[in-house]
């Protein structure tokens, strides 16, 4: 029967191997396993050579990682583990004093050997420990007593602005997500800086989250076609969802009240920032309206656009699915707010026809052609090169049967997609 506590966690006297390995279990959350599963860990081969090489000051060993196998296993690391070895966190076990003459005892452990955790995403688990440990450290002005003002100054507006500012946006980058990075809490919460100082703080952050929301709002559908990417129709759909969310992100960060009371400061302080930056809240929403609207419409085509991009699916058999397309555009055409101008139709037909050319080359491309050919099988060539002028010739239809009924204002829309 399980223990909820082991004998190894609550021994007055472990040894240093011992002490090391409490502290694994307990970080991991393992103070359930009983005393011969506790041994196989112990005497697991790998593990006892860096435990070896870590507490023998003449190796050299600095640090260690420890992860954990499965509920009941724990491998511990002298060098770094694969990245896919890590689940959800890892514990890094690292020596205080960075010599080769320490020696680590029962005595000293305690102080001499730290435990960290340490989660997947290495950059998440860096910008916690630079926001929660090292910037209260150097924020502390019994630390700057040496410092001048200049390099104080200098220092903190580097490490906050630039450093942990970039840390938190590669992270957002990494998601797929626009995050917009925070200045100090101090910024506006106490008086030893003065206003001006202040609101220097609090614009480089604004100047920071324009720039951010200006590349987001920019961002089109066209931009793949336009990198010669030849996208197909589920680009499209894509785009406007992941368009969506990040604006959808991007506004409730925006509604926060850390960043409503900067803007609220800068407001109070006449900074000149406020009134552009209001513009591009209202940009924000205007923009984030329409990305919602246009997945809401696009998604309807995704099940046809699926079997449209599928690459099982039989050539012969795609025109069944191109009046069910044109009739779902037109629809959309009609019925939504945003999705309805020829800029916007003009993209996606063209990805339609990436799609139907990336089709094509796989039914015949010019090898085969070639191939045919040299094997005395010219007919062959011949009726996959006509199938593929028929398949082509049907969209056509299709296109231009749906493009007698779209109508604005009483005239024919003219499209010069194809």
């Amino acid at each position: 029967k399980r223990k909820r506590n082991m004998e190894l966690l609550s021994k007055s006297d472990p040894t240093i191997e011992e002490f090391t390995y409490a502290r694994i279990f307990s970080i991991f959350g393992m103070k359930k396993l009983n005393k011969d599963k506790v041994a196989k860990i112990l005497e697991i081969e790998k593990n006892k050579e860096a435990m070896e090489k870590f507490f023998k000051p003449e190796m050299g060993l600095m640090w260690m990682i420890v992860i954990q196998d499965g509920g009941d296993k724990v491998t511990i690391y002298d060098d770094l583990p694969p990245l896919t070895t890590i689940k959800r966190k890892a514990v890094l076990i690292y020596k205080n004093n960075q010599d080769f003459e320490t020696q680590i005892d029962t005595h000293n452990v305690h102080k001499e050997v730290c435990f960290m955790e340490i989660k997947r995403s290495v950059l998440e688990n860096l910008s916690v420990i630079c926001k929660d440990v090292y910037l209260p450290i150097l924020s502390n002005p019994l630390n700057q007593e040496d410092w001048s003002d200049l390099v104080s100054k200098d220092l903190m507006d580097k490490f906050n602005h630039i450093f942990l500012a970039q840390v938190y946006v590669t992270i957002g980058q990494i998601n797929g997500r626009t995050l917009l990075p925070l200045p100090p809490s101090d910024a506006t919460s106490f008086d030893s800086k003065s206003s001006k100082d202040k609101a220097h703080i609090l614009e480089s952050s604004i100047i920071t989250w324009t720039r951010q929301i200006k590349n987001v709002l920019k961002h089109d559908p066209e931009s793949a076609l336009k990198a010669g990417n030849d996208p197909d129709p589920l680009t499209e759909i894509e785009f406007w969802k992941n368009k969506a969310e990040n604006l959808n992100s991007i506004y409730k960060q925006l509604q926060s009240e850390k960043i409503k009371k900067v803007l609220k400061f800068l407001e109070q302080n006449k900074s000149t920032y406020t009134g552009p930056f209001g513009k591009l809240q209202k940009d924000v929403q205007t923009a984030r309206t329409e990305a919602n609207d246009n997945y809401k419409y696009l998604v309807t085509l995704l099940q046809l656009f699926k079997k449209l991009t599928d690459e099982t699916a039989d050539f012969t058999r795609l025109p069944d699915l191109f009046y069910p397309i044109m009739h779902t555009i037109l629809l959309i055409w009609k019925k939504s707010i945003y999705y309805n101008t020829p800029s916007k139709l003009v993209v996606l037909i063209r990805e339609i026809c990436n799609a139907i050319i990336s089709q094509a080359f796989k039914f015949i491309n010019g090898e085969q052609i070639f191939g045919y050919i040299k094997g005395e099988e010219p007919k062959e060539a011949n009726d996959r090169l006509t199938t593929t002028l028929e398949v082509c010739s049907k969209f056509k239809e299709a296109y231009f049967t749906y493009k007698q009924r779209l109508r604005v204002n009483g005239r024919l829309l003219l499209m010069h997609c194809l």
